[in-house]
């Protein structure tokens, strides 16, 4: 499964353009989209060419399914994915995002001491933490149009149950009257479901945003895991994921490190390159040409540009795929509240290990 992956990888790093992204102030290498389908009867889409812990993606859907928006209950099952985002909220609603400018020293220090703060202070992470009505609270909490609650998990659960052949079995977490308040607006915005033959059960989410390196592998284990959850809850078998990619990108840091690619030449010069590779060793003949002929990275800054991490990863061959397995038959509700690895686990999980912490845009 992981060769769907590291195609679109490919295409990418081969075909992309640059472009400034003006949330994270940094530039991508992107492409407009791509499709890929994993069938789950073949294992699970957990990417082999790097080690990913699937704790960290399985939290974030659990606490998405419980439908919470504070960074809290995550950050303290040390799962600190969201926090650079809590405290970019943090820092608007208090008027402060010009006193800290991203990707500078003050930044750095200031948002060190936030992260202290919500491990230790509940009073201030319950306020300073708050995310806004980002993913599962929509899931979760949404509203009529009398103000009534529509929890959308527990209706595509039953709907699944009870009108198989529907085609509403549908999770949006866009909800354009409340996208102001988000930290930052849903990245996969559309779950759909879908039965056929009354015996099979497939997963078609829609991604707009993907952060190839980094984001897209935690989407395919955790939506994965979401699509075995749902088959077993309405007893049905998980097949077809389909996982729909819009812009889909890979980071390139910031300045001064970023300015190789604001050099036309430069991005077509590594491109053409890219185009010759004919064997796994090109991809790290290539990671060191990029590392001789790009400024370094400025301090502080370190691992925000992806692509030598891609690099790397593109010259690991892909394992066989891993198995997911229920440790115990629990009802859906009930496992939600529990840490994920006392409700499942991975079987026959063996990735390529090397140094692939590079550093998430926020």
């Amino acid at each position: 499964m992981t060769w769907q992956y590291q195609k679109i990888l490919k295409k990418i790093l081969g075909e992309g353009d640059v472009q400034y992204e003006p949330r994270t102030e940094e530039y991508i290498l992107g492409i407009s989209g791509s499709m890929s389908t994993y069938d789950l009867r073949n294992g699970i889409p957990l990417v082999t060419t790097k080690k990913l812990s699937s704790q960290l993606p399985f939290e974030e859907l659990f606490w998405k399914l419980r439908g919470e928006r504070n960074v809290k209950p995550l950050v303290d099952r040390n799962v600190n994915i969201w926090t650079a985002n809590a405290f970019d909220r943090h820092l608007r609603t208090k008027g402060l995002e010009k006193k800290f400018p991203k990707h500078t020293p003050k930044w750095n220090s200031e948002f060190e001491d936030y992260s202290k703060r919500i491990k230790s202070d509940k009073k201030f992470a319950n306020a300073a933490g708050d995310l806004g009505p980002v993913y599962g609270y929509n899931w979760r909490n949404d509203k009529d149009s009398k103000g009534n609650n529509i929890d959308q998990l527990t209706n595509a659960i039953s709907g699944i149950k009870d009108r198989p052949g529907s085609r509403y079995h549908v999770l949006s977490s866009w909800n354009v009257s409340r996208l102001s308040d988000m930290a930052i607006g849903p990245c996969p915005f559309w779950h759909q479901f879908s039965v056929f033959g009354n015996k099979f059960l497939d997963l078609t989410v829609v991604q707009r945003s993907n952060d190839i390196f980094l984001g897209v592998p935690f989407n395919l284990d955790q939506d994965a895991l979401f699509l075995e959850m749902m088959a077993a809850e309405t007893g049905l078998i998980p097949r077809y994921f389909h996982h729909q990619t819009i812009n889909t990108h890979a980071y390139l840091g910031v300045a001064p490190r970023a300015d190789f690619w604001m050099e036309e030449k430069n991005v077509k010069e590594f491109q053409e390159r890219f185009r010759k590779i004919r064997n796994r060793d090109g991809y790290l003949e290539l990671k060191e040409w990029y590392s001789q002929n790009s400024p370094s990275e400025s301090e502080g800054n370190e691992r925000k540009d992806h692509i030598p991490f891609i690099l790397e990863q593109l010259s690991h061959g892909p394992k066989k795929s891993p198995k997911l397995n229920f440790i115990q038959e629990i009802p859906f509700m009930e496992a939600i509240q529990l840490p994920p690895l006392e409700v499942v686990e991975i079987e026959g999980y063996v990735p390529h290990k090397w140094d692939s912490k590079a550093v998430m845009a926020s």
